[in-house]
């Protein structure tokens, strides 16, 4: 390695040193961070309730369906990726028995996609998974508190939004 190298090795590390220190002090990595960790342990807990094949790329759609149907079009806007990355993971979850495609009754030629038996089963142990680690954390450092604080962060994030 010639001197300029090493000195540019050098000052890359250096570089990566001070973005790593700032990133883990930053009030947005505690929030994605705690937000991760949140939702592996849910996920956990729903595939340990007889769900095995869920996968936390599927949660963003998930949460964009309605109960009596969606187009795979909607659904692609809706999580801002294209109608084909929708309509990839609707036939992943139609395959795992948690989606069906129906026939729209608005519009004979189009498809809407819903949950299935099994898909709402998965749904409400989501649900209660969330419910059970809600309890957890509320016995280990006061849920009401840091619930009362959450939304008070997400209402002035939604202001601030709003005036944007």
């Amino acid at each position: 390695m010639t001197l300029t190298e090493t000195a540019q090795t050098a000052d890359r590390d250096a570089l990566v040193a001070r973005v790593q220190a700032r990133a883990q002090d930053t009030l947005g990595h505690v929030l994605t961070r705690a937000s991760r960790l949140f939702h592996e342990q849910a996920l956990a807990a729903v595939q340990a309730q007889g769900y095995p094949e869920v996968r936390e790329s599927w949660l963003g759609l998930l949460r964009h369906l309605e109960p009596d149907g969606v187009r795979s079009s909607v659904l692609g806007e809706r999580m801002g990726i294209t109608k084909q990355a929708a309509g990839q993971l609707v036939s992943d979850l139609e395959r795992s028995g948690y989606l069906e495609r129906v026939p729209d009754p608005s519009d004979g030629r189009a498809k809407l996609v819903r949950m299935t038996e099994r898909g709402f089963g998965a749904w409400l142990a989501g649900l209660e998974a969330l419910q059970g680690l809600e309890r957890d954390l509320e016995a280990e450092v006061g849920l009401t508190r840091l619930r009362r604080d959450g939304w008070t962060l997400l209402q002035a994030l939604e202001r601030r939004s709003e005036r944007a």
